[in-house]
């Protein structure tokens, strides 16, 4: 699978020397794909497979969702791909060990998605940066991000509408979605011999307001194609 579209800002850090050139960098970058994020409806869509673990189907503009337990970076990939394929930019910040060739197969369209990898002094201020300015940004923190900036963050989606995806630890200050994977099974391998070819795994949604209620699915995550496949859905 071809990556050559994909803007990688991961060597581009807004810490050292170069700060203010660097900054500029990104701040240019996040410019050019603003349009596409205005004028949009106060939701996105997400993969068919995941409707049921979302208030009213969908990821609702502004919020936070969190994601984790074994195979959290999968599903994390599978709720951005719902609005990547539908033509949405994404950003990854601080996950430059996420695979490109493992979005790709889950859905998110390379040539949408920007790749950061700021050092921990200005990781908020990147975070902020691209608020508003894309509509999906997914994180994984490699430190712990203090309270007060989490609120900040919070504040700065609901009045930009991106939705940032959490993988990893609790979000300081609760999520507005928390999914996690509590059961995680690979199937194709026989006794002896097969190959592994998708996961089986049960996914528990929770959250504030609309998403407080308990709920439950079980998805191939990967399936056969890469992206989830719904096996059943217990409420």
């Amino acid at each position: 699978m071809a990556t050559r579209h994909v803007r990688n800002l991961a060597v581009d850090t807004l810490d050292g020397p170069h700060q203010a050139a660097r900054r500029a960098q990104l701040e240019l970058v996040t410019d050019r794909v603003t349009p596409l994020t205005l004028a949009r409806e106060q939701t996105l869509p997400v993969h068919d497979s995941l409707t049921s673990l979302f208030p009213d189907g969908a990821l609702r503009r502004g919020t936070i969702v969190g994601v984790g337990g074994v195979g959290a970076t999968s599903l994390a990939l599978a709720v951005a791909a719902g609005p990547s394929a539908a033509g949405s930019w994404t950003a990854f910040v601080g996950g430059t060990d996420i695979g490109l060739v493992a979005a790709g197969e889950h859905g998110v369209a390379l040539e949408r998605l920007l790749v950061v990898d700021p050092e921990p002094s200005v990781w908020s201020p990147t975070v902020a940066a691209l608020i508003g300015a894309v509509d999906m940004i997914v994180i994984s923190p490699k430190h712990r991000l203090r309270e007060r900036d989490a609120r900040r963050i919070g504040s700065r989606l609901r009045e930009r509408g991106s939705v940032l995806v959490s993988i990893g630890s609790q979000w300081p200050v609760g999520a507005d979605v928390q999914l996690d994977i509590a059961e995680s099974q690979w199937c194709g391998i026989g006794v002896g011999h097969g190959v592994l070819q998708s996961r089986k795994v049960t996914i528990t949604g929770s959250g504030r307001g609309a998403a407080a209620r308990l709920r439950s699915l079980d998805v191939l995550l990967p399936g056969p194609g890469g992206g989830p496949r719904t096996i059943a859905t217990v409420d």
